[in-house]
């Protein structure tokens, strides 16, 4: 027993060697340690951050475009409403104004083409039509029959006046052409507004009793407030004349008997004698003719005649006697 316990010291006494030695090593590499954390927690919270900015940075492009999606979203939902703002109340500068003008040829047979011109100038009347011009020539044994109309029409009534050609009436040819006014009408409607602010503006000088003017200065306002207005007077004029051609469309329609047309064979023999009876008629109308333009003259002759031969025997005899 007590030789294990004389072993036993030297590696008790080791052990604690070991231990101190230890402890010496830790302190002395304690100091450098405590140098070297603030770098190690610097590179800690670099990293933490590098891993915290990492999502963000992934995730800024998706909520960069769920921005502008956004974005584009209520712009198309404003654009949506303008549009059925603009749709629900056309803007006048927007709005076209065209001319349209229609060239109908209309054929119908000879014994209705009278009525048919009537029936259609009835019910212009009865729409929102006017008659500007009409013409109805009907059959003699000498021409034939035809019909014109010219009327202005509004648009939403122009099936209707059309409707009234139903029948045995027969459409030949129909033309229609339009012009668009807008510009015109746009440059009118400006020149009234800019000359009508120049006319006001022009009233107001004439109005201001503070300021003191000579003659010749009322008189030169005056007189150019006269040509502003007749500028006006004119631009109106022409503005109406522009809302009379676009506001209504043209409708010209022109009226032709239908065709006779004759079936048979041809006989040139038949012809040749209804030509040579034809030319034998026209012969004695011809001779008659002439014999009632001579007849008066005829008597004439005979009433000179049986005055001036006994004159002329008594005469005669009268010299041979002397």
């Amino acid at each position: 027993m007590d030789s294990q316990d004389v072993n036993a010291k030297p590696g008790k006494w080791l052990c604690a060697s070991s231990l101190l030695v230890c402890v010496l090593l830790l302190g002395a590499c304690a100091p450098q340690d405590e140098e070297s954390a603030p770098a190690t927690t610097a590179m800690h919270r670099a990293n933490q951050g590098a891993m915290l900015e990492e999502p963000a940075r992934l995730a800024a492009p998706v909520v960069r475009m769920d921005r502008e999606r956004k974005v584009r979203a209520e712009v198309a939902d404003a654009a949506a409403v303008d549009n059925a703002q603009a749709a629900a109340t056309p803007d006048a500068a927007a709005q076209r104004h065209l001319a349209v003008r229609h060239e109908m040829q209309i054929e119908s047979p000879a014994a209705d083409l009278a009525e048919l011109w009537s029936r259609v100038k009835a019910r212009c009347e009865q729409l929102d039509c006017e008659v500007e011009m009409s013409a109805l020539q009907r059959e003699t044994s000498h021409s034939a029959g035809s019909a014109y109309l010219f009327m202005r029409v509004n648009p939403r009534d122009f099936a209707q006046l059309t409707d009234s050609l139903s029948g045995t009436a027969k459409v030949l040819n129909h033309q229609t052409s339009s012009e668009d006014k807008t510009n015109e009408v746009i440059d009118v409607e400006a020149q009234i507004k800019n000359r009508s602010e120049y006319r006001d503006s022009l009233r107001e000088l004439l109005r201001e009793k503070g300021v003191k003017r000579t003659l010749s200065d009322l008189m030169e306002i005056r007189d150019t407030l006269s040509r502003v207005q007749a500028e006006i007077d004119a631009a109106t004029t022409q503005r109406q004349r522009l809302e009379k051609e676009t506001a209504k469309q043209v409708v010209r329609m022109r009226f032709q008997p239908q065709p006779i047309v004759l079936t048979g064979r041809y006989n040139p023999w038949m012809q040749t004698s209804e030509r040579a009876w034809n030319a034998l008629l026209g012969s004695m109308q011809q001779l008659v003719i002439t014999v009632a333009a001579l007849l008066p003259w005829m008597v004439v002759l005979m009433c000179v005649l049986l005055v001036g031969v006994p004159i002329m025997r008594k005469l005669w005899r009268a010299r041979r006697k002397a």
